[in-house]
């Protein structure tokens, strides 16, 4: 299940230095994801496999330092039962917060690790207009079904949108907009060129046309916090 740790992190958990525990495998095929280690096979098949046990030793001796796990990806989720599992080694053997990165594809999963207070804090990329998931491998009516449900715990959530131009255009994004409402959080960030899945040769918008996107939310959620990543 984990192929990569990192020991510190002061980015990927809000306001805390974190952990950072990456699973492989995913069920989305995202052109902009830049972790293709963790998503193609070919290349996860060549990365040792870091045992629960090794990690959670790493933890221990970090105990006194980081203030949080996060459990990044590929998308955990589809390791579903190990994943609970593990998550509850993380919060009753040594009991630290966890944040979870995840495509919002198992609602059902993210409702019962919330119910059983195994996440602390949440991070779910809304990826495009729900009516495009198929292309990425989802399903609309799932990632729906997750917003509504994420609505119920939105002050440990946080939205996140990669602005990569043929996934979310202008009229994508207004499309978007009114599953935010009763969100708390949204992250706006920048589609990175350098690496990715299979979005070469796709160009990132300029300062100006991220701008749009930035004050379109700015505009339609005045009391939002939006957390300006481009």
């Amino acid at each position: 299940m984990i192929k990569g740790f990192r020991g510190t992190s002061l980015v990927d958990y809000p306001e805390k230095i974190a952990s950072v525990i990456y699973t492989y495998g995913c069920n989305f095929r995202c052109p902009y994801c830049y972790n293709i280690e963790l998503i193609r096979r070919e290349y996860y098949r060549e990365l040792t496999d870091i045992s629960e046990e090794e990690v959670l030793a790493k933890l221990l001796e970090r105990k006194n330092f980081i203030q949080g796990v996060v459990i990044s990806g590929g998308e955990p989720t589809i390791w579903d039962r190990k994943l609970r599992f593990f998550m509850e080694r993380i919060k009753y053997e040594l009991d630290l917060p966890i944040k979870l990165d995840t495509n919002g594809s198992k609602p059902d999963l993210l409702e019962n690790l919330f119910k059983d207070n195994l996440i602390d804090f949440l991070a779910l990329d809304f990826k495009t207009s729900l009516k495009r998931y198929e292309e990425l491998g989802g399903k609309a009516e799932i990632i729906k079904e997750t917003l509504s449900l994420l609505k119920n715990y939105a002050e440990k959530v946080e939205i996140r949108i990669t602005l990569y131009p043929p996934l979310v255009t202008p009229e994508d994004f207004e499309e978007m907009l009114p599953y935010l409402q009763g969100f708390t959080r949204v992250a706006l960030q920048k589609y990175l060129p350098e690496k990715n899945l299979s979005g070469k040769g796709v160009s990132p918008y300029s300062e100006e046309e991220s701008l749009y996107f930035l004050e379109k939310l700015k505009n339609f959620f005045p009391e939002l916090k939006i957390y300006n990543r481009l």
